[in-house]
């Protein structure tokens, strides 16, 4: 047998199988038409009233059971009914975000120190503050990070070893010694001599290199963070002053001894108060020290702000920096820092008897810690750097050619705010039923009480 007779025998052995499959797919489709007419006739007849109920077929459960439409497609189904307003619209919102995104990148703060023409950094920021302290060593850091050249008061070797410590050539320490005072209070105190060099004189960075002028940007002031904590009875008279002399009358006299530099040129200067604020805000006990410490940092930075405002060119601002619980980083954290509470054991034992329940108490349900910002876990530093940045940045002017005014109180830090809302407008019994502090009876008559002349 031949090729072409196994091909023609194939062939005939093949049509069976086609004529089967193609008389199954035409019985499927007379199929599915019939049930599709019938279906129709039905659903036609269901919603027929005129007919019988006896007559009418029942509607299918499906039909009955008509789930809702969600939003979405009730959205869906506008959109496409109605395609010329739903262009419209996505146009609308479309440009609305470019125009809100361009404008949010236009406005949005750099928080980085402006720089010369010649690419070398000319603005000054002075941090008057112990290089002891964790916050004056965080800020001071940060602040050179961004591009300022930053000092660092100093007042004895220690100080100045801890600022060259840290190998930065843009920080630089600064002797500042309060007690040397000039012989006419408007003269520039002897120490400065040098700053206002920098910022009246030209300076060249290197040879070769155009000249530029330095500027006072401004001066950050940033008291020791801890404070003697106890009883107004139990505090000794060294200690009240000790706080007064370097929590309250050294800033007072740093902010005087920089004021003829902040004063000396048109440049937009700000003047900068940190202090803790939780305990002044709520008025706490046994935080007697600091209460009166920054509350007298408050009220005179109010009235210096009040005093600058009545220049005639009004450059020089004053913003206070009210910090709540800040974390600064396991970098400057203390580790040798004072249990709180031991201080009871060197009370008499009367002032035990007095106040020892009440201020152990008080121990456990303070909002801050007693050691300062960075022995409590608060918010992150990144907000504190970003507080001060905003307080050092220039004033500008809105679309009417006006002097936007640069917020004069700052809170920054977990608690600042919120504690400052409750301890101006909630009562102080219930401030002090929600510290957990109970209001003592005199159950007991003291033993000096007990004789009385007849």
């Amino acid at each position: 047998m031949t090729s072409d007779d196994q091909f023609f025998f194939d062939y005939l052995a093949s049509i069976p199988h086609d004529v089967r499959r193609y008389s199954e797919q035409v019985a499927d489709s007379i199929d599915r038409s019939v049930d599709h007419a019938a279906n129709a006739i039905r659903n036609t007849l269901s919603e027929q009233t005129w007919l019988p109920s006896s007559v009418r077929p029942p509607m299918r459960a499906s039909q009955m059971r008509s789930s809702p439409r969600g939003l979405t497609d009730r959205v869906q189904d506008w959109m496409i009914r109605n395609r010329a307003w739903t262009a419209a619209i996505l146009a609308f919102v479309g440009t609305g975000c470019v125009l809100l995104y361009g404008n949010k990148k236009l406005n949005a703060k750099r928080r980085k120190a402006r720089k010369a023409g010649n690419g070398a950094r000319k603005e000054i920021v002075v941090v008057a503050g112990s290089p002891h302290e964790a916050m004056t060593r965080a800020i001071a850091t940060d602040l050179e990070r961004r591009g300022y050249i930053v000092y660092v008061t100093v007042s004895s070797a220690d100080e100045e070893h801890i600022v060259q410590s840290e190998n930065r050539a843009d920080i630089k320490a600064l002797w500042l010694d309060l007690t040397t005072t000039p012989s006419n209070p408007s003269d520039l105190h002897p120490s400065l001599h040098e700053l206002r060099t920098l910022i009246t004189q030209p300076q060249c960075p290197s040879p070769g290199m155009p000249s530029h002028t330095c500027q006072l940007s401004g001066v950050i002031i940033v008291p020791s963070t801890n404070y003697t904590a106890g009883p107004v009875a139990t505090i000794p008279p060294s200690s009240w002053a000790d706080t007064v002399n370097t929590r309250l009358l050294s800033p007072i006299l740093t902010a005087q001894a920089f004021l003829p530099l902040l004063t000396l040129r048109n440049n937009s200067s700000t003047v900068v108060f940190a202090y803790p604020a939780i305990s002044s805000s709520l008025f706490a006990p046994f935080a007697g020290p600091e209460v009166t410490a920054t509350s007298g940092i408050s009220a005179f930075a109010a009235s210096l702000r009040q005093e600058l405002r009545l220049l005639e060119r009004g450059n020089v601002d004053v913003v206070e920096l009210r910090m709540g619980n800040i974390d600064l980083g396991p970098a400057y954290r203390n580790s040798q820092s004072q249990i709180a509470g031991t201080e009871v054991l060197a009370w008499s034992v009367q002032q035990r008897a007095l106040y020892a329940p009440q201020y152990m108490s008080s121990i456990e349900q303070r909002p801050v810690a007693s050691a300062g910002p960075g022995a409590m876990r608060g918010s992150s530093a990144r907000y504190l750097h970003h507080a001060v940045m905003d307080a050092l940045e220039p004033t500008t002017v809105n679309f009417l050619g006006r002097k936007k005014s640069k917020k004069s109180v700052m809170y920054v830090g977990r608690g600042a705010r919120s504690y400052s809302v409750i301890g101006a407008w909630v009562p102080s019994g219930l401030v002090a039923l929600m510290m957990g502090y109970h209001t003592g009876h005199a159950g007991n008559e003291s033993p000096s009480s007990g004789s009385e002349t007849s």
